[in-house]
């Protein structure tokens, strides 16, 4: 639990604890970790600057050089996610879910080096998620989040890894493959695999894409969003946004039931959760579900 409108939180809530999270709490059951926020937080640099650096100004490459120092972009970028990982971890947390990038290319623009990244009219629908790992262009990001997956299964930490963005039964199929080709095939040593609802596809899909995995991670507001067709940072769009909705609801009671009849996790990820009663409620009333809250 990682907000100060807590207090506000229905008190039956299973709660997990975040990162990054401004008020670190450690009593939740498990960790949920944002990859893209943790770039953001701690490594301010683009991953694939490289391929950009002739044409970056002194600024940013002074910049990031003095974030590196002497170390290269794979060590400075595994060791430091690792460090502020294992800081986080606690005895009560019986797994650490470890959710990769989902950012678009619009937040990671913004990085030093950002014009490494593509540039798209429409990034919120643009490459992200399974699309991107996939992409030659960003394949040492992957390979770097992966690292740092690795990095904690050897130091003894029980890892969970999240995919963003699911938007077909391809992308499952996709995403297990790259995983194992990065060393972290599905189920070896327990490993498991969860997928993330961030659209509706993914959750009328549910059944199938269950196949390929092992729990559900619901994306409340990014559901919300484009199953409503409204961008959520669209301020004069702000009575328009509704994560209660029914078709909203309907789609994560789509996504519940079928993770429920596989005996499979369901997790639901929102920042804005103190203020959805009608989520809360059933989040409560469905038992086994688990809620994270975030930044």
């Amino acid at each position: 639990m990682s907000l100060e409108t807590s207090s506000s939180l229905h008190p039956a809530l299973s709660l997990g604890d975040t990162l990054p999270s401004e008020n670190p709490q450690e009593n939740g059951s498990h960790l949920y970790v944002s990859m893209s926020e943790m770039i953001m937080e701690h490594i301010f640099y683009h991953p694939e600057f490289n391929q950009v650096l002739d044409s970056l100004d002194s600024v940013q490459t002074t910049s990031i050089q003095a974030i590196l120092g002497d170390s290269s972009v794979d060590e400075h970028f595994v060791s430091t996610l690792v460090e502020q990982i294992k800081a986080a971890s606690s005895d009560s947390h019986t797994t650490i879910r470890i959710g990769l990038s989902n950012a678009d290319s619009y937040a990671f623009s913004s990085l030093l080096g950002g014009s490494a990244d593509v540039t798209e009219v429409n990034p919120a629908l643009g490459l992200r998620g399974v699309s991107r790992y996939a992409s030659a262009q960003f394949s040492l990001t992957f390979a770097l989040e992966c690292k740092v997956i690795q990095s904690l299964q050897e130091q003894g930490l029980t890892v969970e890894i999240v995919v963003p963005f699911v938007r077909a039964l391809s992308d499952a199929a996709k995403i297990i493959d790259l995983l194992a080709e990065q060393g972290l095939p599905r189920g070896l040593n327990g490993l498991k695999v969860l997928y993330t609802v961030d659209v509706p596809s993914s959750a009328l899909l549910a059944e199938r894409l269950l196949h390929y995995f092992d729990g559900v991670v619901i994306n409340l507001e990014n559901l919300a969003q484009f199953t409503l067709g409204v961008d959520r940072l669209n301020e004069s769009l702000e009575y328009l946004f509704d994560p209660q909705s029914e078709a909203v609801i309907d789609l994560i009671d789509m996504a519940v039931k079928s993770a429920q009849a596989s005996n499979k996790p369901v997790i639901i990820v929102s920042s804005g959760l103190a203020n959805y009663k009608k989520i809360q409620e059933y989040i409560v009333e469905n038992g086994q579900l688990d809620a994270v809250v975030t930044m």
